[in-house]
């Protein structure tokens, strides 16, 4: 049985995309809860030339880099600092926490920013490794992210049975 989603409604468009974003990453939490060590380091790829896609683990390594990166490119949309993020995905319980810990970093970083209008958002706008971006598009881009693995690892899993 998964968590159980305490569902929370942010005011404002960034307010409901981070609800969003929330709300995936604890449907990835409730898979990963479900996978053993040894399901999760088991190479399930071999023939990629993607290292970030062979194991769960690979995957789950990629994800919360990703998760640390848009953090990082939404402080930088919002004039704030980036900080250097410290973390470890070894296991099954890393990678929960690790998913937990960005998103409960990027949540604080737009808690004073939840009701921006659309001209703000439109304001934030800038050229990022992803291209031209504004905070609402890099949101948008952060939770297929989660989706598109969050699927590769459901695929893996099915693969494994």
């Amino acid at each position: 049985m998964g968590v159980k989603l305490n569902r929370i409604f942010r005011p404002g468009a960034i307010g409901a995309l981070i609800d969003e974003y929330e709300r995936v990453a604890l449907e990835l939490k409730n898979l990963l809860s479900t996978i053993t060590q040894e399901e999760f380091i088991k190479i399930s790829d071999p023939l990629t030339k993607d290292e970030d896609c062979r194991s769960i683990q690979s995957v789950m390594k990629h994800v919360v880099s990703a998760g640390y990166r848009y953090a990082d490119q939404i402080c930088d949309f919002l004039n704030k600092p980036v900080v250097n993020h410290n973390y470890h995905v070894y296991n099954v319980v890393h990678a929960i926490d690790e998913l937990e810990n960005f998103i409960f970093f990027t949540a604080g970083i737009v808690q004073d920013n939840l009701k921006m209008t659309d001209e703000e958002i439109s304001a934030t706008k800038k050229e990022t490794r992803w291209g031209l971006y504004d905070i609402e598009m890099m949101f948008e881009h952060a939770i297929v992210h989660i989706l598109r693995h969050r699927r590769q690892i459901e695929k893996f899993m099915a693969s494994q049975k």
